[in-house]
């Protein structure tokens, strides 16, 4: 929620203990200070439209895929989850795609952050066309948009979340 009042209140501990020579308890303010920035910008609205959304995105070389997911609920990232597998074919992107959102969504062992939602946003087009969009409608029992966003905030979001794929291949 809002958090001004109590970050200034920290800031306000925190260089009060400074000035009276109290570093340790400065320095886990400091530390407080920033748990708080950091729970507060994950928790920011990334969709104004307050969508419910997966934005899945992969980065892929010779030898390993990367995939990166944020799941987006009433417009805000309420979780994110990231893999790198060995490649073990030469599958096109689109396939890749398909066949990770099929195991995704169709392995009950796997936990999605509140289900199949309304929109999947997804960097290319999966391999089958609409086939995993009608399979998805039918996991979750109701309407479901499988797109590649082309401009927006939408867009915007796939490029962050791909950006953090391409930097999970490379480590």
């Amino acid at each position: 929620g809002n958090t001004t009042q109590l970050t200034r209140r920290l800031k306000r501990q925190m260089l009060a203990a400074s000035e009276a020579l109290e570093f340790e308890k400065a320095a886990v303010l400091r530390d407080q200070l920033g748990a708080l920035e950091s729970a507060t910008e994950r928790n920011a609205i990334v969709l104004g439209d307050g969508t419910d959304a997966d934005v899945i995105a992969l980065a892929a070389d010779e030898l390993e895929v990367a995939i990166q997911v944020f799941h987006v609920r009433s417009g805000r990232v309420r979780g994110e989850r990231g893999w790198v597998a060995d490649r073990a074919d030469d599958s096109s992107l689109a396939e890749l795609i398909e066949s990770f959102c099929l195991q995704l969504y169709s392995n009950p062992e796997i936990e999605v952050s509140g289900g199949v939602p309304k929109e999947v946003l997804l960097p290319v087009e999966p391999a089958s066309g609409k086939a995993l969009e009608e399979l998805l409608v039918e996991v979750r029992g109701g309407r479901v948009r499988v797109h590649v966003p082309q401009r927006g905030d939408k867009r915007a979001l796939l490029e962050t979340v791909g950006r953090n794929a391409q930097e999970a291949l490379v480590l």
